[in-house]
């Protein structure tokens, strides 16, 4: 396979010989002509992306504003694009021809735009929509580039919604799970608490229903996006990134837990108002300190098991 571009995408790359940010390689590229319409070029490219995909692009920020379970997605491509200004300081881009994948995903995104014209599946067009950014990045400036900054492209599915009955079809599991298990605690603890499906009833007929939104899907998102990018950043093993990642799961479920046991014990030992509106949210950001305290406890024990194994084989 050949190895050669075009004299634009060598220059392109020559500029980035020295490790530099994102906004320095663009600036540099833009007082070059010939680099400087590459650069409208994909420009170009990415507006018409943007034109064909505008009702994904509308349905993003309509759901991030009126969902809280989808708040952080104004966040998301801001976070993408640190990752992308970090990959950029990594030294030189091995160049690439680009133009055969590029338009492969590109018509792989054009084709899952129209699917969603027929069939009506906001998720099959938003991820036709990803397809396409990276086959502009691609297209524009080779697959060496796509290489480079995949990760930046992939943490930007941290900002699709679920569809619906999905997002019900995982919730409605976690939420059983959560209501059973810190029934479970309080009755431990010595507080007699009867659990029929989601509704937990304590002692003076006080009652407790765990919520759709107290599934612990926002802490799941939440530390599913945060380990995936402790793993990218960590330079460790595959299996140490790995574990990192899949414990996104236990350590959200954990937290979700003891904040459904928290509120629990607020409602019957001190006041069930105290368990409600703004007390609620702060007790819900205090738990999340407890996901991260437990994030931190993880990548400490496994940072010791790298130091030990790097010392056996020493």
């Amino acid at each position: 396979m050949t190895t050669t571009t075009s004299s634009t995408a060598t220059n392109f790359a020559s500029l980035t010989e020295t490790p530099r940010s994102l906004m320095q390689i663009v600036r540099d590229s833009w007082d070059r002509a010939e680099q400087r319409m590459t650069l409208v070029g994909g420009l170009g490219c990415f507006g018409l992306l943007i034109l064909v995909f505008w009702p994904n692009v509308r349905h993003f920020v309509y759901v991030w504003s009126t969902d809280e379970n989808y708040s952080h997605g104004f966040l998301v491509p801001l976070i993408s694009l640190y990752f992308a200004n970090e990959a950029s300081k990594r030294g030189p881009i091995l160049i690439r021809a680009g133009v055969g994948i590029g338009i492969s995903l590109l018509l792989l995104s054009i084709v899952g735009r129209l699917a969603t014209i027929l069939v009506p599946v906001g998720m099959v067009g938003d991820g036709a929509f990803l397809l396409g950014l990276a086959g502009v990045c691609a297209l524009v400036l080779g697959s060496g580039a796509l290489r480079r900054y995949w990760f930046a492209l992939f943490f930007l599915l941290f900002m699709i919604p679920l569809p619906v009955a999905l997002y019900s079809m995982i919730a409605s599991p976690l939420q059983l799970l959560v209501s059973r298990a810190a029934s479970n605690v309080l009755n431990t603890l010595g507080i007699p608490v009867l659990c029929e499906g989601n509704l937990m009833t304590l002692p003076g007929d006080v009652r407790m229903f765990v919520a759709e939104a107290c599934s612990g899907m926002r802490q799941l998102t939440g530390f599913l996006a945060l380990t995936a990018a402790v793993a990218y950043l960590a330079p460790r093993p595959l299996w140490y990134r790995c574990i990192v990642v899949a414990s996104s799961i236990p350590i959200a479920m954990t937290a979700n837990i003891v904040r459904v046991t928290l509120t629990g014990l607020i409602m019957y030992s001190i006041n069930p108002q105290y368990a409600l509106g703004t007390y609620h949210t702060v007790e819900g950001l205090l738990l999340m300190l407890l996901g991260l305290g437990l994030l931190a406890a993880e990548c400490w024990a496994l940072n010791q098991l790298c130091g030990a194994r790097d010392r056996v084989q020493d």
